[in-house]
């Protein structure tokens, strides 16, 4: 599957067998032998064998003995019965020559909100987990937000909050001294936008979706390239009229019943609706704003005015 975070592709392979360990080379054979357990071992396979099968697609030397985690541009992950692999390829040629290794030498790949400098991805199967344990990895405001998901549907959104949080742990490259809830999204209920690390010079960016029956999440952490505006230079100004073709296209409205005065209650009934166009018009406009911040808006012209001053 390929997954696009701010601008940058991500493909990623997913392997629901391990590896036959007749395929190792004798590095990786060597790193495999010195693994403790059966089922830590099982696990290695299963995720180096979808990394092999990643490097193969992508072009590069299929030898994963090659490689150490945490890397720039490659991430690993495992559950029960699958492995996962996932690499950065915005930027590179997709197909280049056998021999060539995919390095970490900066700058990485350029996306809208900077230069790469980590991806991380993250899996987990649907199952039932502590309600308590949330306060682990979320934050107050994404907390209050879990609560207000139906109960048949919260265990689920719980996990799949959790593999959003391992995947940004994992994109940081800075992420030693770090916790989960050290990482925050903009909108909890939101399938990709944006999101905060404990880092103010890093900017993170995610995507999750469906696998099967598990939540499969990829994150992507950028260093925002230096300003091309001189200091006196204004930024120019997003208008309300970009702002109402904008949601015209995102919610299929006839931009003409779009007004300054236009309330966002009538625009969607359903909340979910309004997150996907909170997050569509950051991405349009590369804006940021938080969910306490939309929450105090209440029409179009107030919105813009927000998209305007985020930007």
């Amino acid at each position: 599957m390929t997954s696009v975070t701010p601008m940058i592709r991500v493909l990623a392979v997913c392997a629901r067998r391990p590896l036959p360990e007749a395929n190792l080379t004798p590095p990786e054979r060597k790193r495999y032998s010195a693994l403790p357990g059966q089922a830590r071992k099982e696990q290695w396979l299963a995720s180096r064998h979808a990394l092999k099968l990643l490097l193969g697609l992508t072009g590069v030397s299929p030898d994963t003995s090659r490689y150490t985690f945490p890397h720039p541009r490659i991430s690993l992950t495992h559950t029960t019965g699958a492995g996962v692999a996932a690499v950065a390829v915005g930027g590179i040629n997709p197909c280049p020559s056998p021999s060539r290794k995919l390095g970490a030498s900066p700058p990485g790949p350029r996306g809208r909100w900077g230069h790469l400098v980590g991806i991380g991805v993250d899996i987990e199967r649907d199952r039932q987990a502590p309600a308590d344990a949330a306060r682990f990895f979320l934050d107050e405001r994404e907390r209050a937000w879990l609560s207000t998901v139906p109960a048949a549907a919260r265990a689920t959104e719980q996990i799949r909050l959790w593999t959003v949080k391992e995947a940004l742990f994992k994109a940081n490259p800075g992420n030693r001294h770090t916790l989960l809830r050290d990482y925050s999204t903009h909108h909890a209920a939101a399938r990709s936008g944006r999101a905060r690390g404990p880092a103010r010079h890093t900017v993170f960016g995610y995507a999750t979706a469906r696998l099967g029956d598990a939540h499969l999440s990829i994150a992507a952490a950028f260093h925002p390239a230096p300003a091309t505006r001189g200091r006196n230079t204004p930024v120019p100004a997003i208008t309300f009229d970009e702002v109402a073709q904008r949601i015209s296209k995102t919610l299929s409205i006839p931009v003409e019943e779009l007004t300054p005065g236009t309330t966002l209650r009538e625009l969607a009934a359903d909340s979910f609706r309004l997150v996907e166009m909170a997050v569509d018009l950051e991405e349009e406009f590369d804006a940021m704003f938080t969910d306490v911040e939309l929450r105090e808006v209440t029409t179009l012209g107030e919105l813009a005015d927000l998209v305007h001053r985020s930007h």
